[in-house]
């Protein structure tokens, strides 16, 4: 019969792989108590629980939860960085350490329900941080966005720059305060303005010649 605090321990390890939103395996090999100290730090102060677990236990855990898969990677000194708030920061914390101390080395990962190899953990290290990820989307999907308004702003701008410069014309020319002179055009036959009509004969007059 299983001891209670095993049977807690197999407990604990299902709702990590059920619920955390990364787990990454990985083989602390070279490490010693006080290399790993320093790892559980820097992973604590990033956010993620850093764990030795033991192979059996680890494996009657998985039954039943999405990462029934990393079964056959429980072989070997094992340790899980669990992150519960972001995808890859604890494969990124991990990635960091080895590069100086050369372990620990990944083995696999789940990471959102979907279980990865030792090759997809060191890709997924590479990725910048989701926060980053998602100003980078944001900027791009916005970028065409900001260029329509743009667009549709420049005929506006020329519209009322227009319309400024008709104002102030108008605002001119009533200053100067008087309206202006609307041109007046004669009738045909009738004498232009400042002239006298023109003495031509009478008919009466021709006649008397």
């Amino acid at each position: 019969m299983a001891r209670p605090e095993k049977v807690e321990q197999v407990k604990v390890l299902a709702e990590i792989f059920t619920n955390a939103r990364s787990v990454v395996l990985n083989d602390f090999t070279g490490l010693d108590v006080a290399k790993i100290s320093k790892l559980r730090k820097l992973c604590r102060e990033a956010g993620i629980e850093y764990r030795v677990v033991k192979n059996t236990l680890a494996k009657r855990s998985l039954k039943g939860t999405p990462a029934e898969a990393l079964d056959e990677h429980f072989e070997g000194p094992t340790a899980l960085a669990i992150g519960r708030e972001d995808e890859n920061t604890s494969a990124k914390v991990l990635a960091d350490f080895a590069r100086e101390h050369e372990a620990p080395k990944f083995k696999a990962a789940i990471v959102e329900g979907n279980v990865i190899d030792a090759t997809g953990v060191l890709a997924l290290a590479k990725l910048p941080f989701k926060d980053e990820l998602i100003a980078r989307m944001l900027g791009t999907l916005m970028s065409p966005g900001n260029n329509l308004v743009s667009c549709l702003q420049g005929p506006l701008r020329s519209f009322m720059y227009v319309m400024n410069a008709i104002m102030d014309k108008k605002k001119t020319e009533g200053d100067t305060g008087a309206a202006p002179q609307a041109e007046v055009v004669p009738a045909e036959g009738a004498p232009e303005a400042g002239k006298a009509p023109s003495e031509e004969p009478k008919e009466e007059d021709k006649k008397e010649d």
